[in-house]
């Protein structure tokens, strides 16, 4: 918006407001905070109560570089301390953990080979690193939040019904009396009240991908690093306790999250889960702790790291996660984020892609409040824009399941994610963010939607969705059985290293370099690569960031990396 003040739309009655946000979640409260910043009269109502327990934990750098530029396209400040590990620390918690990469760790039944294993290490001294969400701390940081702004908020209230009319929309309250608004956003999630209402469910899903999921908190988990012998034998540049680790085999894989893994901590607890695919791993009756203790017997070096573990809070065990909606946006409604759809919490696409709905959702719906268009033609970009989420995530995490039957197949498409999102996608948007912090143009922020594939990894750049929509071929071909994946693996690598879409410092051309440094070095030579070398495509986004933006962040983190690790 050009105009961050939204104007009143006649006087206040008790009992109406501009928008109600059903649910208090991170999404919705982030909403709430930055309409209730823009004098929207907003209220969320939930049916549980703050602090509350919440997975979608893990950060990545899409994440936190949107959640900044969220915070100064509308103007509020904290969530500005969402967007980094130092932040959270000073101004919102202590109890979450660092995350300074992603770990990946494959598999056999009864073996793990040393060279079967990946890092993607985030760029500690350009971007600091990111961080592992204690949801229930950080939810209840942006609901205060937004009540400070002027939002309201009811706890422990159920709504019964939504009647979405021409003039408005009727919210009845259990128990208490209706609300009216001007706009209803859904943010509960799978549950979604709309969803069901209006019968927007997809039934079946058009979802390719399935799996389900156990999850839990636990304390006593042993860091991997003192799991794996001789120790540090897999060579990677940082420890995988300051990772995101994920273990993987044929057939699913298994997440670690620790919130005790830096000298600053304060939280001794670790998020933990098992997602499978339930045609190879049928979900059993009984005990969701027994299923996993049992299932991580087939992998000694897992089982080594839970053997002194102990859960803190009962264990959640779902049936097929998979879901989506015919649509997602009408008049005067949106289902947003994961009330709209979800696939797996693999690569932390979560949080990332509810950032990109915010960022685009909330300018579109404070001018629709401003000039009273609450039609669904004003947020025609948002229906795609969270179906090709959907779409893409569907086939991001498919495939994945596809490649992780051997490591050589992995090990080709995981690159392909890494290049989009790290290597080509984060470079565009730190590139819209270094040219608003140059002019304080916020119109800068709304070039951010003016791409060609809304969803995918890298949304603007022809060359890459060929490449993805090649590889996404391939792979479903070594499914099919027509084709093996060695050969699929080696199309792969040959595709990116024809596609000279990455910066060569970085190696994800080679099937040999299983690890992505973030040090400074490879940071620097990757810059030069993007100014003097890249593709022209590529090449303008570098231009907009210049090597003394890099200096600047490197000495604001340099001090604090230090202290920290």
């Amino acid at each position: 918006m050009n105009e961050l003040t939204l104007p009143r739309s006649g006087a206040a009655r008790e009992g109406e407001y501009d928008v109600v946000i059903i649910g208090a979640g991170i999404s919705g409260t982030l909403l709430a905070a930055i309409l209730a910043r823009h004098k929207a009269r907003v209220l969320m109502v939930d049916a549980g109560t703050h602090p509350k327990f919440a997975v979608g934990e893990s950060t990545v750098g899409h994440t936190s570089t949107v959640l900044q530029v969220i915070s100064e396209r509308y103007d509020v400040p904290e969530i500005g301390h969402l967007a980094s590990f130092h932040g959270i620390r000073r101004h919102i918690t202590t109890a979450c953990g660092v995350k300074r990469g992603f770990g990946f760790v494959y598999h056999r039944e009864g073996e793990q080979r040393a060279d079967e294993c990946n890092q993607f290490v985030i760029p500690p001294l350009l971007h600091g690193p990111e961080n592992h969400l204690f949801r229930q701390d950080v939810d209840a940081y942006m609901m205060h939040v937004a009540v400070r702004y002027g939002a309201e908020v009811r706890q422990q209230t159920r709504i019964a019904d939504v009647e979405i009319g021409d003039d408005g929309v009727r919210i009845e309250i259990e128990g208490g009396e209706p609300v009216r608004c001007r706009y209803v956003v859904d943010a509960s999630g799978h549950g979604s009240l709309l969803g069901r209402k209006h019968g927007l469910r997809e039934n079946p899903t058009r979802c390719k991908h399935h799996a389900r999921s156990l999850f839990t908190h636990m304390v006593g988990v042993k860091r991997y690093d003192d799991c794996v012998q001789p120790a540090g034998k897999h060579g990677m540049p940082v420890p995988w306790y300051q990772t995101t680790l994920h273990h993987f085999f044929e057939g699913g894989w298994i997440w670690v999250i620790p919130f005790d893994n830096h000298r600053y901590a304060t939280n001794p607890l670790c998020s933990v889960g098992l997602t499978v695919d339930p045609r190879k791993f049928p979900k059993p009756d009984g005990d969701p702790e027994a299923e996993f203790r049992e299932f991580i017997q087939r992998f000694p070096s897992v089982a080594a790291q839970f053997e002194d573990a102990r859960t803190i809070r009962k264990w959640v065990s779902t049936d097929r996660l998979q879901y989506s909606s015919t649509r997602t946006v009408g008049d005067r409604f949106c289902l947003m984020s994961h009330s709209a759809g979800f696939i797996d919490p693999l690569f932390s696409r979560g949080l990332a892609n509810t950032m990109d709905v915010i960022n685009s959702f909330a300018d579109r719906l404070l001018e629709g409040l401003a000039v009273d268009d609450l039609s669904a033609e004003r947020f025609e970009f948002i229906e795609r824009l969270q179906q090709g989420l959907i779409d893409f995530n569907d086939q991001l995490v498919h495939c994945s399941y596809i490649s992780f039957r051997d490591y050589r197949l992995w090990n080709a498409w995981v690159r392909v994610w890494a290049l989009g999102e790290a290597a080509l996608d984060q470079m565009r948007l730190l590139s819209a963010y270094a040219r608003f912090r140059a002019t304080g143009d916020r119109s800068v922020f709304r070039t951010l939607d003016d791409v060609r594939y809304p969803g995918l990894a890298c949304p603007t750049h022809d060359g890459y969705k060929r490449m993805w929509e090649d590889s996404v071929a391939d792979m479903e071909a070594v499914d099919a059985g027509t084709l093996d994946p060695g050969t699929a693996a080696d199309r792969i690598f040959a595709r990116l290293e024809e596609a000279n879409l990455s910066p060569p410092a970085i190696g994800l051309a080679d099937p040999a370099r299983r690890h992505v440094d973030g040090d400074l070095l490879t940071s620097m030579k990757a810059l030069v690569w993007g100014k003097l070398q890249a593709p022209e495509e590529i090449r303008k986004n570098y231009f907009g960031f210049r090597t003394t933006d890099l200096m600047g962040m490197t000495s604001k983190n340099f001090a604090e990396f230090v202290r920290a690790y």
